[in-house]
């Protein structure tokens, strides 16, 4: 799969040369000669913000982690849309209403920008609930989608982010059909939908964690189709990468065949996971990652199977010899350069809070490819 990925991109990086050359032939821009000459202000400001391709959206999850707010703040040049990852859902279909500070701190930052904003909303209780996914989308499916569309009007939202996980297998075409009726209803009041979904391939379609994800209806549905493509390993499993590259392409193999790839955003992790000798690992975030690596002396390994970074250190807590799989600069460009090997509508990253400068770095190097 390392290989086929590869072939992908130097496809991509060879067509986007080729229509930069024809887009300069063609008038690309304002050639006329009233245009004015730019300001120094002006050329200062337009090579220090990022280039978002045109077409293409960058969405950023914005959740509860530390240093949300100031990420966002700081690195809102860097992506075109926010999914804000602050609702649930009950199975009445009732939405409790948040008054995390952070999350108003959030919405008037982005309405003053004109980034627009996606309100998040989980089956989440103790944990990711089936019965509510399942309550939601069948007996309380018009009550939820009128308090849905209240939401996002209420809100100034630019529409909903359904993020159900854990959804029972029985439950794909009450999936599916809510899918198509909240659309219907956002896409009427000037609204979009976004779908996440677990990311999976093929040979693992019918595994009851992905059975109830039709991505041939959702893609129908939805304006777009959020691929989770990250959490190939999760801490309470043994030590693996987060995001493997052919796992990740294999995915989105599966993806294209099922709906328009134009409808598609992979997603791309700013964290790791750090495991130590017995028991659970934990989140490890990018932004921590090189501290983490300086202070033990480390010298980390890029593991080529998978495109991830994969290091050991013993502790000095006495917990042992751990074992951590994350991302580096290298694994984040060519992951985020998927987009244009596959011709994606866009991708998406999580989460604010977890990454610096240098992830968005090599983040917008990938979608340059």
């Amino acid at each position: 799969m390392h290989s086929s990925l590869n072939r992908k991109l130097l496809a991509s990086s060879l067509a986007s040369l080729l229509a930069g050359a024809l887009l300069a032939a063609c008038g690309g821009g304002d050639n006329g000669s009233s245009a004015s000459a730019p300001t120094p202000a002006t050329q200062a400001a337009a090579k220090a913000a990022p280039q978002i391709a045109p077409g293409k959206t960058v969405l950023a999850y914005y959740s509860d982690y530390p240093n949300n707010y100031s990420d966002l703040i700081k690195s809102y040049q860097n992506f075109n849309a926010v999914s804000l990852d602050f609702w649930n859902i009950t199975s009445s279909g009732e939405i409790p209403q948040n008054d995390d500070p952070a999350l108003a701190k959030a919405l008037a930052f982005l309405a003053a920008k004109k980034i627009p904003a996606y309100g998040c909303i989980s089956n989440m209780a103790d944990d990711w609930s089936p019965s509510i996914a399942h309550d939601v989308t069948s007996a309380s499916r018009a009550a939820a989608i009128a308090n849905l569309v209240a939401l996002a009007q209420t809100k100034g939202l630019a529409g909903i982010n359904i993020d159900f996980e854990n959804v029972a297998p029985e439950d794909r075409a009450n999936l599916s059909g809510f899918a198509a009726d909240l659309g219907a209803a956002l896409h009427a009041n000037g609204l979009k939908l976004i779908i996440s979904v677990p990311a999976f391939s093929a040979t693992d379609e019918n595994d009851s964690y992905n059975k109830a994800f039709d991505l041939q209806a959702l893609g129908q549905a939805v304006d777009f189709i959020q691929i989770m493509t990250y959490d190939e390993t999760i801490p309470v499993w043994s030590p693996g990468p987060v995001a493997g590259s052919g796992w990740m392409e294999d995915s989105l193999d599966y993806a294209v065949s099922k709906t328009a790839p134009a409808k598609i955003l992979n997603g791309i992790p700013a964290y790791g996971n750090d495991w130590p000798e017995k028991g659970d690992g934990s989140q490890l975030f990018w932004r921590q990652t090189a501290a983490l690596i300086k202070q033990y002396g480390v010298t980390p390994r890029y593991d080529t199977k998978t495109d991830s970074l994969v290091f050991n250190y013993t502790a000095t807590d006495g917990s042992g010899t751990h074992t951590v799989w994350s991302e580096n600069a290298a694994s984040i460009k060519l992951k985020t350069g998927l987009v244009n090997a596959y011709g994606l509508g866009g991708t998406s990253m999580y989460a604010l809070g977890m990454e610096d400068s240098s992830f968005w770095k090599a983040f917008n190097a990938g979608l340059q490819n």
